[in-house]
């Protein structure tokens, strides 16, 4: 919209009087919960620990006869054990009924017994009393043997008591159908729990649900945007009915007298200058200098608000008898900004002071941007309650898990957001002090030896100061140089690596320069690019591929010789590797003798003939046979068999030589492993991201080196080897200590490079293991910020030789450590001396009164000896405690099983991190990589004079750096789809300045959560935060809160709607007890604009209008009775989204279609809903309503390739279909996420689903693909030429048309359409409707035309994916919906499609259109028309850049289209749709007609059938002699005249005729009262009263303001 006509708005909206209010509610469509259980299950998601202590005193002594009775009785037994900011959330979880979609998923049992209403089922038998219960089990114990009985089925709604950590699950299970009320209850809950712990308690809701209609929600957002007027598009049916009322009658609500608070102020200010005055008298729209400071202005007249006692005397006059807060202000002001946006701007003035300050955060934040921290984290996604409460429920725990250490709230959260953990840091002097005793050494050795310590020993130590004396190295780059190793061969006295190219000798490369300086010139995007020609090998790149997978022959055939071709400065080197005697070795043996024998370019053709042979057949695995026929060629006279063999002593050399390299450097042999100046990557798809992001970090250093003039020219010869050669960097590599998160989707889960870290204080509660009272053997160190846990099987060899390894690097001097000891035998192994020891001491806590030497020797003395002996020998106090040792046992196989070690295997957790083992490598990299940072960071947050003994300060570093970096971690899935590095928490809002742009609430010493704001104050983010945030105090007790206001500058209204957002603290009742349902209203909006309503709602919300007696998408309060517009709308449906990959490859397994189905044993299963898997992510979506369901590959071409592994439904690692079944349960308001695993079955290993069965794809998958070839897999995908596939599903009607239609006069103008085209044909007919922007007229009035013309209809929906850029603005929303999703919209039955606009006309049989051929393409157009010369001016498609880009190809419009649906799946072009929709959008001047745009933009990819000119005719394109033959006629808009739709579409002879029909056919179902009568409107002759707008002359368009949308003229819809 052009701004002067909003701000003329504005100008009037200031002076309003009472307008009809706007309300509106949203209810959910699935049964209301029990109020009593609602409010139960609602305090256990807050506290679920708790549950089963409360159900201790039901059943209440009066049944509660209301939901106020049944909330209240539950909330005061709550307050027995929970918190204050639990109670709050138990509150504000009633509000939101955020319970009831768990209790709406279960079903309603019934014991079958009568009188029974609370039982227990025991393997099929009835238990109604404690008594019967109790025999059923006895006769089960006394019947059985040590086989455990059948598994019971558990739901995911179930809820079972705390349990202790147990080795082994419970034998049987009890499910207790309860109902908390009934008499029973009591004394059967009271005798589930006393069973002993072989019998598992499971509690399921007998009668969850009451026969009622859904709750009334909360928790979503409203919106009144001002409508774009540039075409009248409003339904003159009702105006036919309207009278204008100037003065309407009303009772004012409370919002509108507070809104006239801020009217009043604004009043009673003076103008800034007279001709800021004299514009507004004259109502002139505000100009580009008055927009511009719009967000200062806000900011100013927040800051000058909260400053009561600076206040003008006529401001203190507006609030005698209100006190305004802040966020009050802020609320009132952004909610409500086209209201306020013209005083705001012509009243208020920018102080300098304000100015300067947030001038000055420009320069510390990007102007305008929203951010928002939770403890330091910040807050990504949506805005939300729901949201909101979920994180503030980790971070209580968070917060609690480090208070339990010791320390206050506040140092706790200091704690974490200490700068130190994300970013380089100097280390201060100490000044912790640690008192005498157990400690050893003095404060001064602590801040030398233990935060400064970064290597192993000293002599490392001061290379490291040599390095930094001679390069200077600032501590910024400490991050970019740890970790790393030397992987060159020189260890090894050359000949491993197999180099590609050299850039120093190649003569490819001799017009190169090798002046360093050459780095200065380059912009640090293009250090790592071909226009870097510097003649050293600056990047070296490593890769150890094991050629046994051809996959690898493609890498370095295609993808590696591309990068060399381009003339990026990077020199490649392999190195052949095996695992084992297998293919692998016999492949390296005869890639070493092709190296040793013939030249680089010889070896590089070598590869390119295997790579190409193997992907011509098509060859998943090794072809000997090709292998064998390629090295003939070469034309050598050694055999074949016996080079394969190892009979010639060169290459086994220099093997032998590889295989030490590869033990340097911790290769693995079994997947591609790479370095890139020795940081190790692993070599997935994302490995050449990775490199480029090493690259240009590694070269930003060198070129801030070259610019200290630390490297000149002399350094030439150095930079090779520059960061080999650092003293920092390692000669060997242990991947279990140097490790990082996936550098791929496609890597395998298990990979040594994974990096796992646990929090102590959780995996403790898991196991029953206790970092902070267990045993632990002490180095003589003052202090040890390191603890290590060592697991093993310490009865085997080489369990024993960790544990010896481990006591003696104890017992060092320079050691900083502690540690201790569990068992992990392996399976059926019997006990032995060493594990009985440590079992006793280990149990008994003496372990701790060993000193490591002692420990040495009573570990040498149990080869001879056993156990009591040696405690007899060594002197050491034997107490026997027979509890205390199988406690241990159990203990330590529990921990190991839950840091996934198998039994017998070994590792480490060093604080909280699981590693191999290594111990003075492992000690000095934890030092300096994480350690340190928290050892610094308590350093900083406990006061000065602090005294820690020794013990409490090794628990307290060795526990918080578990917690503070197993935090860090991203999800798995985060890390599997996006490749997210672990995210440390920050305090950088911190440098903001705020003397008048920080707004400070709550208690800032006691609170468990800092929650930090940085909004724009006039943006749709800020509108939502801040009403979330008026309720803080009640919303959030405990909670405090730093809002920090960045106002950006404007170019246009920043804010053109009105909000509401719906959340209460706690549930209002009426004086009956029960609920008031929640509504959000606006009041006092101005009389003359034109609004539309939208919905603000959870991205897993699919809501639509249920009831609205007025065109939501046209709200005009003149047109509004008095008491206003309601409108309700549904909760119809909860999205479930996931993304699904292949076991093996991680690939997306795209074209995989898949269905929901109905589970339950009582009913026969229906499909629920189904989908296509995308390429885009692996990306899928249903629709559901509460309940469980059944994951399946939907017949056809996927079910013949692939099986479900795993349904995905509990993360990114969920367990297999073997271990959890196919079900999955919808149970929460925030929908659910599915991570599904597909494995394909034997024989289908290159079979594309999309591609047909019979054909395998032409082109073999390779290890990576392009550069960012992991961005481009979210928003690209083509595909090869495939062949057709057969039709799947029951048939469809003959004819299928999908149209949008939103608004009154466009559903008006969809049933004519409709009409039109059943009188034109003899096939069946289905309409198809996307759900989203249909009003409920229009859903109330279908099935009665349905029925009465005989026509199929289905509603249809998609929502739109979290990772698709959005569109804002509905219109465009809508075109979206035209073209993005047609591959996943429609079900995966129906083959083809046809959209016709609904302003259509149709005159032909549109079954020539389903008939037609469309020779391959997946959709067929027509083009845009050509013969009406009036309207040449407005042909955007034949200038600029269109004219450039079509060349010969036509440009088409989007009115009506035939879609090959079955085609257009297979090519996949959805998924390159979406692709380029996501690469134009980001320029939000392109795609100016969506829905045109995209697919003209990309038909050569995804080409276009050009229909005949005949199959769309309209008035604005087509020439007027051509209209008998049009086959179908559009009501284009014409941007010459702007003549409104209705009054060109009454020149249409039949259009008046149709119009007629539906409109008495309208009239007849209200007179029966099958409809309201609001459908029933004026026949066609009052459209004639629409007057016409002005036309526009083509020689103004260009001058015009907002002349871009006259020059690119669309259809409304």
């Amino acid at each position: 919209m052009r701004s002067g006509a909003l701000v003329v708005l504005g100008c009037a909206l200031l002076a309003f009087s009472a307008s009809p209010p706007v309300g509106v509610s949203l209810r959910s469509s699935f049964s209301a919960a029990d109020p009593l259980l609602e409010a139960l299950e609602t305090l256990a998601l807050a506290s679920p620990e708790n549950l089963f202590s409360l159900l201790n005193h039901f059943p209440l002594p009066l049944k509660p006869a209301t939901p106020e009775e049944s909330h209240h009785a539950v909330l005061d037994l709550a307050k027995i054990y929970l918190l204050p900011p639990e109670i709050a959330a138990v509150n504000v979880g009633l509000a939101l009924h955020a319970a009831s979609p768990k209790l709406a998923a279960q079903h309603t049992y019934e014991s079958g017994r009568e009188g029974c209403e609370d039982w227990v089922d025991w393997y099929g038998s009835i238990a109604c009393n404690a008594e019967e219960l109790r025999r059923l089990v006895e006769i089960s114990v006394a019947a059985s043997d040590s086989e455990p009985q059948p598994k019971m089925k558990r739901l995911q709604t179930d809820h079972t008591p705390p349990l202790q950590p147990s080795l082994d699950a419970p034998r049987w299970t009890a499910i207790h159908y309860a109902d908390p009320m009934a008499p029973e209850f009591n004394s059967l809950h009271g005798a589930l729990l006393s069973l002993s712990i072989d019998v598992e308690y499971v509690l399921r809701w007998a009668r969850p649900v009451i026969a009622t209609d859904g709750p009334y929600l909360s928790g979503f957002g409203v919106a009144l945007d001002l409508k774009k007027m540039d075409y009248l598009a409003v339904d003159d049916r009702k105006r036919a009915s309207s009278t204008s009322r100037d003065d309407p009658s009303g009772n004012e609500s409370q919002e509108g007298n507070e809104n006239d608070v801020l009217s009043c102020i604004f009043e009673a200010m003076s103008y800034i200058d007279t001709e800021m005055e004299e514009n507004a008298t004259t109502n002139n729209p505000l100009t580009t200098e008055e927009i511009q400071d719009l967000g200062l202005k806000a900011t100013s007249f927040l800051s000058l608000l909260s400053k009561p006692a600076f206040f003008p005397s006529a401001i203190s006059s507006c609030l005698l008898e209100i006190s305004l807060t802040p966020m009050y202000v802020l609320h009132t002001l952004s909610t409500n900004f086209p209201r306020y946006a013209a005083p705001l701007a012509r009243k208020v003035r920018v102080p300098d002071t304000v100015r300067d300050e947030v001038q000055d955060n420009w320069g510390k934040a990007t102007m305008g941007v929203n951010m928002v921290w939770v403890n330091g984290r910040v807050l990504e996604g949506e805005a939300g309650i729901f949201g909101l409460l979920r994180n503030f429920v980790r971070e209580r725990a968070l917060i609690r898990s480090l208070v339990d250490l010791g320390l206050s709230r506040s140092q706790a959260i200091e704690l974490v957001v200490h700068p130190v953990h994300s970013g380089p840091f100097d280390l201060p002097p100490s000044k912790l002090k640690v008192k005498k005793g157990t400690a050893f050494g003095s404060a001064k050795r602590f801040a030398q030896e233990v935060l400064r310590t970064d290597t192993e020993n000293g002599g490392e130590a001061g290379a490291l100061d040599e390095v930094q004396r001679r390069y200077d190295i600032p501590p910024k780059w400490n991050d970019l140089l740890d970790g790393l190793v030397d992987s060159s061969d020189r260890s090894e006295g050359g000949g491993v690596i197999l180099w590609r190219n050299d850039i120093e000798e190649d003569t490819k490369y001799v017009d190169w320069g090798t002046d360093l300086t050459q780095l200065l010139r380059m912009h640090p995007t293009q250090l790592f690019s071909p226009y870097l020609r510097l003649r050293v090998n600056v990047i070296n790149v490593v890769l150890a591929l094991d050629f046994s997978q051809p996959r690898f022959f493609s890498l370095i055939a295609s993808q590696v010789d591309s990068i060399v071709a381009r003339g990026f400065p990077v020199r490649w080197g392999f190195v052949p590797v095996s695992a084992g005697d297998g293919d692998g070795l016999k492949m390296a043996r005869i890639i070493y003798y092709v190296a040793q024998k013939f030249s680089r370019p010889e070896v590089a053709s070598f590869f390119r003939s295997l790579s190409t042979a193997h992907m011509q057949q098509h060859s998943p695995a090794l072809s000997w046979s090709i292998v064998h026929v390629t090295f003939d060629s070469l034309g050598t006279t050694d055999n074949f068999a016996d080079i394969a063999s190892g009979k010639v002593p060169s290459v086994e050399e220099a093997l032998e030589s590889a295989r030490r390299w590869t033990r340097r450097l911790g290769v693995s042999s079994k997947d591609g492993e790479g370095f890139v100046n020795g940081r190790w990557y692993e070599v997935g798809d994302n490995f050449l991201r990775d490199l480029q992001n090493e690259a240009v970090g590694q070269m930003q250093l060198l070129q801030e080196l070259v610019y200290l003039e630390e490297l000149t020219g002399a350094s030439v010869s150095l930079v090779s080897t520059f960061f080999y050669d650092l003293p920092t960097t390692l000669s060997n590599r242990n991947p279990y200590i140097f490790s990082k998160a996936p550098s791929s989707a496609h890597a395998p889960s298990s990979s040594t490079g994974n990096l796992k870290i646990f929090n102590l204080g959780d995996l403790g509660k898991r196991t029953g293991w206790n970092p902070l009272t267990c045993a632990w053997v002490i180095s003589d160190a003052e202090r040890t910020p390191v603890s290590m846990l060592v697991i093993a099987n310490l009865d085997s060899v080489e369990g024993q030789a960790l544990v010896q390894e481990a006591v003696t690097f104890v017992s060092r001097k320079e050691s900083q450590s502690r540690v201790t000891f569990l068992h992990n035998p392996s399976t059926g192994s019997p006990g032995g001396n060493v594990s009985s020891f440590f079992a006793h001491i280990g149990s008994t806590s003496g372990l701790g009164e060993l000193s490591p030497d002692m420990l040495k020797r009573a570990l040498g003395d149990l080869e001879t000896q056993d156990a009591t002996q040696v405690f007899i020998t060594e002197g050491i106090k034997f107490r026997s405690d027979p509890q205390a040792h199988t406690a241990f046992l159990t203990t330590s196989r529990l921990l190991a099983r839950e840091a996934g070690l198998r039994p017998g295997e070994q590792a480490i957790i060093v604080n909280g991190r699981f590693v191999s083992e290594d111990f003075a490598t492992l000690e000095t990299y934890e030092m300096k990589k994480r350690v340190r940072r928290v050892a610094q960071a308590i350093e900083d947050v406990l006061a000065d004079g602090t005294e820690l003994d020794a013990l409490a300060y090794a628990n307290l570093v060795s526990v918080a750096s578990s917690i503070i970096y197993a935090d860090q971690q991203p999800d798995p899935s985060e890390a599997g789809l996006f490749d997210s590095a672990p995210r440390a928490r920050t305090s950088n809002y911190r440098l903001l300045s705020g003397s008048y742009t920080k707004f400070e609430f709550g208690d800032r010493e006691n609170a468990l959560t800092h929650l930090v704001l940085l909004l724009d104050p006039l943006s749709e983010g800020a509108q939502k935060w801040i009403a979330i945030l008026e309720k803080h105090e009640e919303l959030f007790p405990e909670v405090y809160f730093e809002l920090y206001l960045n106002p950006a500058q404007h170019s246009e209204i920043p804010l053109k709607r009105f909000y509401r957002y719906s959340v209460e603290p706690r549930v209002r009742y009426d004086n009956k007890g029960n609920e008031i349902p929640t509504q959000v209203t606006f009041n006092g909006l101005s009389m003359d604009p034109i609004y539309t309503l939208g919905m603000d709602v959870p991205p897993s919300w699919l809501v639509r209008p249920r009831e609205a007696l007025y065109d939501l998408d046209n709200v005009q309060s003149s047109t509004l009775p008095p008491d206003g517009l309601h409108a309700l709308f549904s909760l119809d449906y909860l999205v479930v989204e996931g993304h699904a990959r292949e076991t093996k490859s991680n690939s997306p397994p795209r074209g995989v279609q898949l269905q929901l189905i109905t589970s339950s044993a009582n009913y026969t299963p229906s499909v629920v809903d189904d989908t296509q898997v995308v390429a885009n992510l692996g990306y899928l979506q249903f629709k559901a309503r509460p309940g469980t369901f059944k994951l399946a590959i939907r017949e056809g071409g996927g079910r013949e390739v692939y099986d479900i592994a795993s349904v995905g439904s509990e993360g990114w690692n969920s367990p297999s279909v073997e271990d959890s079944g196919e079900e999955l349960t919808v149970m929460s308001f925030e929908g659910l996420t599915l991570y599904p695993r597909l494995s394909r079955k034997p024989g289908m290993e290159k079979v594309d689903v999309l591609a047909g069965l019979q054909q395998r794809s032409d082109q073999s998958q390779t290890v990576i693909y392009d550069i960012f070839s992991k961005v481009l897999s979210l928003f690209t995908s083509k595909s090869e030429s495939t062949t057709e596939v057969a039709e799947m599903g029951a048939r469809q009607a003959d004819i299928n048309i999908f149209t949008v239609a939103s608004g009154l006069l466009y559903e008006r103008f969809a049933s004519i359409m409709i009409l039109s085209v059943l009188r034109n044909t003899n096939s069946t007919v289905k309409f198809w409707f996307i759900e989203n922007f249909l009003s409920p007229s229009f859903l109330e009035f279908i099935p009665h035309m349905a029925e009465e013309y005989g026509f199929q209809y289905e509603l249809v929906t998609y929502k739109w994916p979290s990772w698709l850029r959005a569109q804002k603005e509905k219109q465009r929303i809508i075109w979206a919906y035209k073209i993005l999703f047609l591959d996943v919209l429609f079900p995966m039955d129906l083959n083809k499609v046809i959209f016709v606009d609904a302003d259509q006309i149709v005159r032909a049989d549109l079954q020539e259109l389903v008939d037609l051929d469309l020779h391959g393409a997946p959709y067929g157009y027509t083009p845009m028309g050509d013969d009406n010369y009036e309207m040449e001016g407005f042909r955007f498609w034949k200038t600029g850049y269109w004219k450039d880009f079509l060349g010969d190809l036509p440009y088409h419009i989007s009115a009506l289209y035939v879609v090959d649906l079955v085609r257009f799946r297979q090519m996949a072009a959805g998924d390159i749709l979406r692709g380029q929709y996501q690469m134009l959008s980001a320029d939000p001047n392109s795609l100016a007609n969506l829905d045109q745009d995209l697919p003209n933009n990309i038909q050569r990819d995804v080409p276009i059938f050009s229909l005949h000119e005949d199959w769309l005719w309209c008035e604005t394109w087509c020439g007027a002699d051509r209209l008998h033959r049009a086959k179908t006629i559009d009501l284009c808009q014409n941007p010459l005249t702007k003549e409104p739709k209705l009054s060109r579409a009454r020149r249409i002879p039949e259009w008046e005729e149709y119009d007629n029909e539906i409109a008495q056919f309208a009239g007849r179902l209200a007179a029966e009262g099958k409809i309201h009568s609001s459908v029933a409107t004026a026949r066609s002759d009052v459209l004639a009263s629409v007057g016409l707008v002005q036309p526009a002359h083509k020689n103004d368009v260009e001058g015009a303001s907002g002349s871009e949308d006259l020059q690119r003229p669309h259809d409304e819809l």
